[in-house]
């Protein structure tokens, strides 16, 4: 109403002031209980979806390769947030590490763009490993030619340790009561049998540069 009485200035006759007001009351009347109605209907849909349980993943008679593939699948949801906890495990494992990284001067770190990509570019290749678990023969030199490219990054053969614990504590942190002891053994032992593939690799190509 304000903008219009600056607007027409004179024109803004008492009779144009009252025709407006009741416009304007009709418009309110209609939509204010439309509004009211719309913000009861979204609050019932939230309640009622909080009140659905998700839907359980059933870990029963899978085997090793089986339960590393399930439970990725949950993991591979949020790459960011797990890539981010993921790699702040590691540098909390092993400061140094942190200087073999281009982000390393990046603060806060947790915040850090380049840790992401960085983060979320690993998990992607932890997650064509789980993958291929169906294609071993297939996967193992995927695994070598991965191990031999990082010698060139100044990976040293005991950093895998530290990555594997990190990303256990990682998948543990995701998983949550899912993390039984079953589901904890097939990963131990998947990211045993890569560290196995990737660190003679690794140990080969650094000779290879000497």
């Amino acid at each position: 109403l304000w903008t219009l009485e600056q607007g027409l200035g004179d024109l803004w006759t008492p009779e144009v002031k009252e025709a407006w007001t009741k416009t304007y009351g009709t418009v309110q009347a209609v939509m204010s209980p439309a509004l009211v109605a719309a913000h009861k209907q979204a609050q019932a849909q939230q309640t009622q979806q909080k009140a659905q349980p998700a839907p359980a993943l059933s870990l029963k008679g899978k085997t090793p390769p089986e339960l590393v593939q399930a439970t990725w699948k949950l993991v591979e949801q949020d790459l960011d947030a797990h890539g981010v906890k993921f790699f702040l495990k590691i540098f909390e494992i092993a400061p140094p590490a942190l200087q073999l990284f281009s982000f390393k001067d990046e603060v806060p770190l947790a915040q850090s763009p380049g840790m992401k990509k960085h983060a979320i570019g690993v998990l992607q290749t932890v997650g064509t490993a789980v993958a291929g678990l169906n294609d071993v023969k297939t996967l193992i030199p995927v695994l070598e030619a991965l191990g031999g490219r990082h010698a060139q990054y100044g990976v040293q053969p005991e950093h895998f340790a530290i990555v594997g614990q990190a990303l256990l504590w990682t998948l543990e942190q995701g998983l949550g009561e899912l993390w039984i002891p079953e589901v904890k053994d097939a990963w131990t032992r998947t990211y045993s049998t890569i560290e196995k593939v990737m660190e003679p690799a690794l140990v080969r190509a650094h000779r290879a540069s000497e």
